[in-house]
C-alpha cells in the first residue's frame, strides 16, 4: 500500500505537501492508501475522496498500529571527510531500525561542528522519505553534532557500548550481544574513513565501550554503520521473539 504524508483531523485527511509525490504515484479517486499524520506519525487507512490542483482529500476509514523500533539503537557515526556521504547512510539505518543518529567528530572525519549542524535539516527529510519507504512510523531522531572526546559526558550510567574495530580480532557482535537484554539502550560508535586511531580507540575502551569485529574484511564506514546496526537489532529482536514479548 502507497504511504503519503499528510494532516489527518477527525475522519478526514489532506494530502498537500506530498501531493508530487501522490501526482507521481498515479493515485486515484476511490483508491485506499495510508496517511502518516505528520504531526504525530500515526498511520491511517485513508480512501482518496478527491483530488484538487494541489492537494487530496480523503476519508479516515480507520486508524492503524504503529511500527515502530523494537530495540533502542543511538548510532554515533564519525561524519566522513566528503560530508555528503551521510547522506547515503540515512536511509538505511532509518530502514534497519537505528532511533537515534548522532554525528560525531573524531580525529579523521569531517571538522566543522556548524557545518554538520546546518545539514540536519536535509538529513531529516531524507529520512522521513526512507521511513514511508519501510513502513516506520518513529522518526530518526538526529542529534547535534558531538565531539568523540565529550562522549563520556553525553552517555547514560547503564547501556551497551560498542564499536566495530578492524584490529579487533577476538571479540564478535554476536559474543557480546550473548547476554544483552533487549530493554538495554545499545550505542554503536563507526569511526570514518580510515578508521580510529589508537588513540581514540583507548579512549572509548576507558569509558566502556566493548571494540567487535564485523569479520575478516574491512568495510567502508558507511557498510560498517549499516552492518553493525542491522545485525545488533536483529539479534536483540531475536531475543524479544525468543521471550514472548513481540
Amino acid at each position: 500500500m502507497e504511504r503519503f504524508f499528510g494532516q489527518v483531523q477527525k475522519d478526514k485527511a489532506i494530502i498537500d505537501e506530498d501531493f508530487h509525490h501522490l501526482k507521481v504515484k498515479r493515485i486515484k479517486k476511490g483508491q485506499q492508501i495510508e496517511v502518516i499524520d505528520r504531526n504525530t506519525f500515526q498511520p491511517y487507512l485513508c480512501e482518496v475522496e478527491k483530488i484538487e490542483k494541489r492537494k487530496a482529500l480523503c476519508k479516515v476509514l480507520e486508524q492503524l498500529p504503529k511500527n515502530v523500533p523494537l530495540v533502542d539503537i543511538t548510532l554515533l557515526q564519525c561524519v566522513p571527510i566528503k560530508v555528503s556521504t551521510l547522506d547515503e547512510i540515512i536511509p538505511p539505518i532509518t530502514q534497519v531500525g537505528v532511533s537515534s543518529l548522532v554525528p560525531t567528530i573524531s580525529e579523521r572525519s569531517f571538522q566543522d561542528p556548524k557545518v554538520i549542524e546546518r545539514k540536519i535539516p536535509r538529513w531529516e527529510k531524507i529520512s522521513l522519505e526512507s521511513l514511508k519507504q519501510c513502513g516506520r512510523h518513529q522518526p530518526l531522531k538526529i542529534e547535534k553534532p558531538l565531539k568523540l572526546e565529550d562522549l563520556k559526558n553525553y552517555l547514560p550510567s547503564e547501556g551497551l557500548f560498542i564499536f566495530p574495530f578492524e584490529r579487533e580480532n577476538n571479540q564478535t557482535l554476536g559474543k557480546v550481544l550473548k547476554n544483552a537484554q533487549p530493554s538495554q539502550k545499545i550505542f554503536i560508535v563507526v569511526g570514518p574513513e580510515g578508521g580510529f586511531s589508537q588513540r581514540e580507540a583507548q579512549l572509548l575502551e576507558k569509558i566502556g565501550f566493548i571494540p567487535v569485529s564485523l569479520g575478516n574484511f574491512i568495510l567502508k564506514a558507511e557498510t560498517a554503520a549499516v552492518v553493525a546496526s542491522a545485525l545488533v537489532y536483529n539479534l536483540l529482536v531475536e531475543k524479544l521473539k525468543e521471550t514472548q514479548t513481540i
